[in-house]
């Protein structure tokens, strides 16, 4: 049973690593590693998010512990704010990608600079005199030099901009939008519900059939104030 488990397993995933998505996906990964690795928690993510909300609206939409009237502003409510977290953290992911790199720059200029890669060079030689090797006058590291602040900006640009997504993005712009945007959603639907209560309201405060055809005297003959009384038969015996 486990061998054939083994087996069934085996060929799944060699079929999914021959698939066009699947090598499309690798190859983003071999030229830009950061890039990929970002679009593809970002987009994790959102999909996290994007079942959440659908669950969110359902449910409310069935809770039976909420009113039956207000579960369509309920649900309306949870899908606003599905669609406006959805939306905050792709747009601040793609606009973080464009100034991830200036700000590493600024926040990092005196530690990845020409003079301190010559600095670095010339502690390089004065290690390797102090040990005995041989010195070379023409130490050229600027490609590892180049390549420790390349990792170090790709870390950059992949904290920032997850971080932006999902903290500035979902927690501090959509609750800045939503509440007032649910202020604005509760006091259209009471001002609807209060309209299409006032047609029962009016019925409610019309005078009765009996009191519009009724003589004052009649009127006065029924005793309408007298509960549980049959009015029809009183109003027969006065006469």
């Amino acid at each position: 049973m486990a061998n054939k488990v083994l087996s069934v397993t085996s060929r799944l995933i060699g079929a999914a690593e021959q698939s066009k998505p699947l090598q499309w996906a690798e190859r983003k990964f071999r030229e830009d590693p950061e890039k990929a690795l970002g679009l593809a928690t970002v987009a994790s993510i959102i999909v996290k998010d994007g079942v959440g909300c659908y669950k969110y609206v359902t449910q409310s939409i069935k809770n039976e512990k909420i009113p039956e009237e207000k579960r369509k502003f309920v649900a309306a409510l949870d899908l606003t704010n599905g669609v406006l977290m959805i939306l905050a953290q792709i747009g601040m992911f793609f606009a973080m990608r464009k100034f991830s790199e200036p700000i590493f720059n600024k926040l990092f200029s005196k530690s990845f600079n020409k003079q301190n890669a010559k600095n670095i060079a010339s502690k390089i030689r004065m290690q390797q005199e102090r040990a005995g090797m041989t010195v070379s006058r023409k130490l050229n590291i600027e490609k590892d030099y180049n390549k420790v602040r390349s990792d170090a900006l790709n870390l950059f640009k992949f904290v920032a901009d997850i971080a932006a997504a999902t903290i500035i993005g979902k927690r501090v712009i959509v609750p800045f939008i939503a509440t007032p945007l649910a202020a604005k959603v509760k006091k259209r639907m009471d001002l609807h519900n209060n309209e299409a209560s006032k047609p029962a309201e009016e019925g409610k405060n019309e005078p009765s059939n009996v009191a519009e055809t009724a003589s004052p005297q009649e009127v006065h003959k029924l005793d309408i104030t007298t509960n549980n009384t049959n009015l029809l038969k009183r109003y027969y015996n006065y006469h």
